[in-house]
């Protein structure tokens, strides 16, 4: 057998029982070629006319292996054996085999196709003015957004292939000069040391780059505007791109980022500043308000004005259940709803949610299972939870812990909580960077971007996120 048949079914058989592969092969007495490729993740408009036509016009015959001066491809390589042939062609590029009087030869050529959306607006990432411009799940077209934004050389992009089985495309992205060589080297050393069969979603590598311990506040921010992770790479973070997932993430991820809005640079100071100010209270009350309520009314109920605690004691009158099981009920009702809400189809899980809601909700107070302050609590404290979609997930646990604390120690068990989460935020690092950057350790130029909001000054600025060296 030929060196040229034995390579051709070395390559048909590692990518045996595979339907969608095609071998297209044709010759002369004295020459031959072959192309192998497999449909669907291939441009075939770009394999007929740049690749099989220039092979059917020449004379093969005294071929000698210079495919640049034959075939019309940007980009070939050349296989050193028959697996990474075989690898190339599951990533979209064309194996071409020939033979002639003065040997066999073999080149790869790049003809990858995706199927995908358009760039369009993204759906999380909603702002009211500002660009639109969302990622996609092609890794190489966000890549080319990201230098639309970025146009400096300094912008690089570092690949990996993660995933034993899935090989998925990670590209890093950071600014050369803004981003520490300490954060640059240490992601990269992380992706380089992910251990997994198959990645499908950024939040993968989320989980993976966060190491064996389990993390409750989040290391990593995620975004699917183009302009959002654009200012996070000139402040000197890292990004890291996943093939087939249209949001990016932006490491290192500190508390302040919750506070903060693309909106909020395209305000005045003030407005912005009352802004995350509004923000910043509804995270505290998405947490501790069922919690404070229930201590006051458990244990503390004098600090309540008679008003108000006339109105509770009307609206629980003839309630079954203690204070605490009553909230404790009404958001457990509420989460199933909200997880009803997600799980569904778009057009059925809108109605499910909203209907739900109204129909349980007032037939539960209507029926005195419940009373309308409790409901009134739930409402107001999950509405708070969704203005830091970030902590949304962290907020749902850590309210039903500082229920169960205030229904047990009143309000010193709020108080506990509230020294638990502060020891978590401040004791917290991603990355090596303090969680609780600028605050603490306290940064004076950053404190400008923080609660306190001045767009002016702060717009464009490389921050200090050296950390730990």
């Amino acid at each position: 057998m030929s060196e040229y048949d034995s390579f051709r079914d070395g390559v048909c058989l590692l990518l045996a029982d595979c339907e969608d592969l095609i071998c297209r092969e044709s010759g002369t007495e004295k020459s031959r070629y072959a192309l192998i490729f497999i449909k669907g993740i291939t441009a075939r408009d770009f394999i007929s006319e740049r690749l099989l036509r220039p092979l059917m016009r020449a004379d093969t015959s005294a071929f000698d292996g210079n495919f640049g001066a034959l075939l019309e491809s940007p980009s070939l390589a050349s296989p050193l054996d028959t697996a990474s042939a075989a690898d190339g062609l599951v990533k979209g590029e064309v194996l071409i085999i020939a033979e002639s009087e003065k040997g066999f030869f073999k080149t790869l050529a790049n003809a990858q196709y995706t199927h995908g959306r358009s760039v369009q607006e993204p759906s999380s990432d909603v702002t009211v003015r500002g660009p639109k411009t969302g990622f996609v799940e092609d890794a190489e077209i966000n890549m080319a957004l990201l230098r639309k934004y970025i146009r400096t050389p300094a912008l690089k992009f570092r690949r990996f292939a993660v995933g034993s089985i899935s090989q998925t495309k990670v590209i890093m992205a950071y600014i050369s000069g803004r981003a520490e060589d300490r954060l640059v080297n240490d992601i990269a050393k992380r992706l380089g040391e992910i251990n997994a069969t198959a990645i499908t979603d950024s939040a993968n590598i989320t989980m993976l780059l966060s190491g064996s311990k389990d993390n409750l506040l989040p290391t990593s921010a995620s975004t699917e505007k183009v302009d959002k992770a654009a200012s996070k790479l000139m402040s000197g973070r890292v990004a890291v791109l996943v093939d087939g997932s249209p949001f990016v993430l932006t490491l290192p991820c500190v508390f302040v980022e919750s506070l903060q809005a693309s909106d909020d640079y395209l305000h005045t100071p003030y407005y912005a500043t009352f802004i995350r100010c509004l923000r910043l209270i509804a995270f505290a009350a998405a947490i501790y308000a069922p919690a404070v309520l229930c201590a006051a009314v458990s244990y503390n109920y004098s600090t309540i004005p008679n008003e108000l605690l006339g109105i509770i004691a009307d609206s629980r009158k003839d309630i079954p259940l203690s204070f605490f099981w009553e909230i404790v009920a009404v958001l457990f009702l509420f989460e199933i709803l909200r997880e009803v809400g997600v799980r569904m189809p778009r057009t059925v899980g809108d109605a499910v949610g909203i209907v739900g809601s109204i129909i349980l909700g007032n037939t539960a107070v209507e029926a005195g299972i419940v009373s309308s302050v409790g409901v009134i609590t739930v409402a107001f404290s999950a509405v708070c939870a969704f203005i830091t979609p970030a902590y949304m997930y962290v907020i749902v646990l850590a309210r039903f812990a500082t229920l169960f604390l205030a229904e047990m120690f009143g309000i010193y068990g709020i108080g506990l909580s509230v020294s638990v989460l502060l020891f978590m935020l401040c004791g917290k690092n991603s990355f090596g960077v303090p969680y609780m950057t600028p605050l603490a350790p306290f940064d004076k130029s950053g404190m400008q971007d923080f609660v306190f909001s001045w767009p002016k000054r702060v717009l464009g600025r490389k921050e200090e996120l050296g950390g730990k060296k």
